[in-house]
C-alpha cells in the first residue's frame, strides 16, 4: 500500500483548479486576461512540476508535496535547486488561489459577499494602526521600490498573530526565516540590512537557538515579470498589484488566517 501511494506522488502535477476550462477561456479578469492566466499558470506551472519532477526523481522528495520539499530543503544548501523549485511551485498556487473569481450566487439565488472577514479587518487594525484601504494603497505605492527583481508579496501571520508584510526575493519562502530572501544581494545593502543578515546568520548557526518559525501566509502575489507583462507591460507593475489586492478571494485569504 506505501509504495502505491509513493508511487501516486512519484510525479508532480499541477493541481486541478475549479471551473479550470472557463478559466482558460476567461482568464480571472480584471486580474489576468486569457494569455495572462495562461503564462502565469498553465505554461509555468506546468514548467514547475516538470522541473521539480525531473530533479527529485529517484530520490525520498519525489513522493513529497512541494509545501513538504520546501520544509524539507529549505536548511540544506546542497539542495538549493530542489528549494527553489518547490517554492515558486507552491508559492504561485497560493496565488493562484487567492485570485480565483468567487462564485456569488448560490443555486438558490441567494448572493455571497465576497468580502474581508472581521476578524481580518481587526487584525489589519492592529498589526499596522490603519485600515485595509489605507494598507493596499500603502503596498501598491511601495512595490516597485521595495522588490526591483524577480519574488513574491506575502502577507503573514506570526506566531504572536500579528501580521506582516514580506518582500521575498527569487523564490523565498515565508516558512522559515533563513529562506525569506527579503534582500536582493546583487545590490548594496544598508547597515540596518547587514545587521539583520548578520543576526539571522547567528541565529541559523546556533542549534540552540529558540526560534519560534510560526509564520503563514495569508496573501501570496506573483511578481516574476511573466505574472503581468503579458497583461500591464513593463511600467505598471503597480496596477497589477492593485487590481490584484482588490479582487482577492476572500473565500480563500479567511480561512488562511487562524482564528
Amino acid at each position: 500500500m506505501l509504495r502505491s501511494i509513493i508511487g501516486k506522488r512519484s510525479i508532480h502535477t499541477v493541481p486541478k483548479l475549479p471551473n479550470f476550462n472557463v478559466l482558460s477561456n476567461k482568464g480571472i479578469p480584471p486580474v489576468l486576461s486569457t494569455k495572462g492566466f495562461n503564462t502565469v499558470w498553465t505554461q509555468y506551472q506546468t514548467y514547475l512540476c516538470d522541473k521539480l519532477t525531473m530533479a527529485t526523481a529517484g530520490t525520498s522528495l519525489e513522493s513529497y508535496y512541494p509545501f513538504h520539499i520546501v520544509l524539507n530543503t529549505a536548511k540544506k544548501s546542497f539542495q538549493s535547486h530542489i528549494f527553489n523549485l518547490a517554492s515558486a511551485t507552491h508559492n504561485n498556487h497560493l496565488f493562484i488561489e487567492n485570485i480565483l473569481p468567487v462564485e456569488t450566487h448560490t443555486e438558490t439565488g441567494s448572493v455571497i459577499e465576497n468580502k474581508p472577514s472581521e476578524l481580518f479587518l481587526n487584525r489589519i487594525e492592529q498589526s499596522f494602526g490603519k485600515n485595509w484601504n489605507t494598507l493596499k494603497e500603502d503596498i501598491v505605492n511601495d512595490v516597485d521600490n521595495k522588490l526591483l527583481g524577480q519574488g513574491w508579496f506575502c502577507l503573514v501571520e506570526n506566531a504572536q498573530k500579528q501580521l506582516q508584510i514580506l518582500y521575498l526575493q527569487n523564490n523565498g519562502t515565508p516558512y522559515y526565516f533563513g529562506r525569506n530572501q527579503l534582500f536582493d544581494l546583487n545590490n548594496v545593502i544598508n547597515i540596518d540590512e547587514f545587521s539583520y543578515l548578520k543576526k539571522i546568520k547567528e541565529l541559523v548557526n546556533n542549534k540552540d537557538a529558540n526560534v519560534k518559525d510560526w509564520t503563514l501566509p495569508i496573501v501570496m502575489v506573483n511578481l516574476w515579470d511573466h505574472a503581468y507583462l503579458e497583461d500591464y507591460g513593463v511600467s505598471k507593475k503597480k496596477d497589477y498589484m492593485r487590481n490584484v489586492l482588490n479582487n482577492l478571494n476572500w473565500n480563500v485569504v479567511n480561512k488562511r488566517l487562524y482564528s
